[in-house]
Order: structure tokens, then sequence, then C-alpha cells
């Protein structure tokens, strides 16, 4: 019996498989971290440093017609089972794919915090404090995406009902394209249900070995609040540095080394000059597995 239902489930295994095409990916990332707190208190822990795991699945449109399907599943992977929920959404999404763009509907990222704010925040662990965004991942969300010319468009909607919002909660998008060898990206947010707006620019470019990464954002709330990063990598090193407006700069300093094809060993120190008067300085080492 269990000879005949191994067969069939290898059957259904394989006409699914030719079906879609699926890829599973995921990354081990783990780090020991020695951070001081706003009080100067400094602490060392070895721990889990955004693990994660998941499956894409796309599938080619029937013969005569232009329309695709693609999926995501991603959860991040709690190593060290410290928490209630050893896995944690991420990313759960399905879609359609024609000529006239992407449309899709689930647990998506978001465009304005993918493609503009987080455009410098190249670190394990650190940097990316000076920057920004409506948020990172949201449910509840209609996504769209296409290349017009040379441009690339992402939005995304959020409606979810839970601020008690008639109609749209939030709503992003984001443009990006090549100007003079460099990749530039101007986005905008806005949380409606809170009415407090975010936009910015955010570029990327090689000058020869050396790699410029750069963002520039703004918090539009009852009080306007700026913040901007730069980054700056050659070979192992690299070097980072950001000013958040009414509350402090960092300036951050990292290595990393590729010792196989999925290994990575890094080293990472940030210091941060707060407007309160406190200066703390943090660092971590780790390794990073992907596949």
């Amino acid at each position: 019996m269990l000879k005949y239902t191994s067969a069939i489930l290898a059957l259904l295994f394989t006409t699914a498989a030719t079906a879609a095409e699926i890829t599973p990916y995921g990354t081990i990332n783990y780090k020991w971290s020695h951070d001081e707190n706003t009080s100067g208190v400094a602490s060392d822990k070895l721990g889990d440093n955004g693990s994660k795991i998941g499956i894409s699945i796309t599938e080619e449109s029937l013969e005569g017609s232009s329309i695709g399907a693609f999926a995501k599943l991603e959860v991040g992977v709690d190593t060290d089972d410290d928490a209630s929920n050893t896995f944690d959404s991420r990313l759960a999404y399905v879609g359609l794919s024609s000529d006239m763009g992407n449309v899709s509907v689930g647990r998506q990222s978001h465009p304005y915090t993918d493609n503009v704010a987080t455009t410098a925040s190249v670190f394990e662990v650190y940097g990316g404090s000076a920057s920004h965004s409506y948020g990172t991942r949201s449910s509840n969300s209609l996504a769209y995406s296409n290349t017009i010319g040379s441009i690339s468009i992402d939005a995304l909607t959020i409606v979810d009902g839970a601020s008690g919002q008639d109609g749209i909660d939030a709503y992003e998008w984001s443009a990006s394209t090549e100007i003079l060898g460099s990749t530039v990206s101007g986005g905008f947010a806005d949380d409606v249900a809170n009415d407090i707006s975010y936009y910015g620019v955010g570029a990327t470019t090689d000058v020869g070995p050396l790699s410029v990464a750069s963002s520039y954002t703004i918090k539009d709330a009852a009080t306007d609040l700026s913040a901007y990063e730069v980054a700056a990598t050659y070979k192992l090193l690299t070097v980072g540095y950001g000013d958040l407006e009414g509350t402090g700069n960092y300036t951050t300093v990292g290595v990393s080394k590729t010792l196989t094809k999925g290994l990575t060993v890094f080293a990472e120190t940030q210091q941060a000059d707060l407007d309160t008067g406190v200066d703390t300085t943090s660092w971590s080492i780790g390794s990073k597995f992907s596949f």
C-alpha cells in the first residue's frame, strides 16, 4: 500500500511541477551582537538575524492567452524557538501577469520602502536607521507593477478595515529608471487613516570599483521630519552615514566575505550620536547561508 501511495504522490507532484515552476529559497542568518541601549548599558546576545524560507511559483500563460500566474509564500523562521510562533508570515500573495502589467493580492512588501526608503540599507544588522517609510510588509493589500519604456512603476494599496477607515487605509507608489548610469527611484506613501505622508528619492551608482547608494526621505505629519542615508561599498568594506532629523546621526562600518556560493560571514559596528546627548556603540559578527 505504501508503495502505491508513494507512486501516486510522486505522480501528482510531477504533474504540478510541469504545470508551474516552483523555486524554493531561504536564508539562515545568525549573529552575535553587543549592543548599547539609550542609557549606555551594553548587553551581548547570540541570536537569529532574520532567517526565512519560501517558495516562488510562476505559471506560463496558456496558448493563445497573454495571462500568466504567479505566487509567493515566505515565512520568517525563529531558529531560536524563543517566541510563540516558530514560523511568522512575511509574504503570501497570488497574482496575474499580462501585457498590461502584474496585479496581485495578499500580504506583500511596500514598493516605496523597497525602492526608495531602504536604498542605502545595505548592511546585515545595522544601517537603515535614518529613513522614513510607512511599513515593510502588509496584509490586505492590492499591488500593481509594470514597465513602460525605461520606467518601472510599482504601486500598493491597503484596505484592512482595522482603523475603521472608509475605503483605502493607505497607498503608495514608486517609479524607477536609469539616468546617466545610475538607478534612480522616487516615490510617495500616504497613511490615509492617520493623515501622514512620506515621500523621497533614492539612487545607486557605480563609480569604478566603488558602489554608492543613498536616500532622502521626508515624513509629513504635524511636523515635517527629513532623513538621509548614504552607503559606499569597496570590495569587502562598506561605510555608511545617516541623519534622522530630531533623533540623531549614525555611522556604520561593515566588512563581509563570501566564502562559498551560499555562505557569507560579516562583521559590523555602528555608533549613534543621539540628540538626547547619549552616544551608543554597537557591534555584531555573524554568518548567513542563502539558497
